[in-house]
């Protein structure tokens, strides 16, 4: 078995998925998350590149322009995650390797399992916030996109939300094994609040969708 590239966002798709459905470590579901998120910002980017100069939609063009370029920096922040959450898997797994053969290995080992976890669950939490803050752009798309489109835009939504749902298991499971109450604590107020927000704009989005 061959160990993870270095880049999945450089491989191709068919390499990614088979290291995602092999016995390697990583990708995830973690990574997962974050190119499942990936893919609903794409469609609604998608929805917005074939709104701009389009007839009837005139009004609309300067602000569908800002969606696309707002969209777009959000897509390479996002997709960032798809190999950063290999990473901070790979450092929490190094770190649970490191020798323990005296109390001050011991407690040295102790200390990066720690800030490996903290990195990893930071790094799932960011992927959530990422795809979250995407949300709010396929309701108005709902509006101004292009109509013969609005099938992406409740795809665009459904992985938003798988992403934002998902990467919330690598947040929590990352969480249980740190021993900082206030921070473990913080996160997880600002996840539900994620989760519930998310839940809310997406059922709104797709009971807009009338097929």
């Amino acid at each position: 078995m061959t160990e993870p590239t270095s880049s999945y966002l450089l491989s191709t798709i068919k390499k990614y998925l088979e290291d995602l459905s092999s016995n390697l470590p990583a990708p995830g579901g973690g990574s997962a998350s974050a190119l499942v998120a990936s893919c609903g910002i794409s469609c609604l980017l998608m929805v917005a590149n074939f709104t701009v100069g389009k007839k009837g939609y005139e009004q609309y063009q300067d602000e569908i322009k800002k969606i696309i370029a707002e969209l777009e920096h959000l897509l390479q922040e996002l997709q960032k995650f798809i190999d950063k959450d290999v990473e901070a898997y790979n450092k929490v797994s190094s770190a649970y390797k490191l020798p323990k053969t005296t109390p001050l290995d011991e407690e040295l080992r102790q200390k990066q399992i720690q800030i490996a976890l903290k990195e990893s669950a930071d790094t799932a939490f960011e992927t959530m916030k990422l795809a979250h803050s995407c949300m709010p752009v396929a309701e108005r798309l709902i509006k101004i996109g292009n109509k013969n489109l609005i099938t992406d835009i409740a795809c665009g939504v459904i992985f938003l939300q798988a992403g934002v749902l998902a990467a919330k298991y690598n947040v929590f499971i990352n969480l249980k094994f740190i021993k900082e109450h206030q921070y473990t604590s913080e996160i997880k107020k600002k996840v539900r609040k994620i989760i519930t927000d998310t839940k809310i704009i997406s059922k709104k989005v797709l009971q807009k969708i009338q097929i």
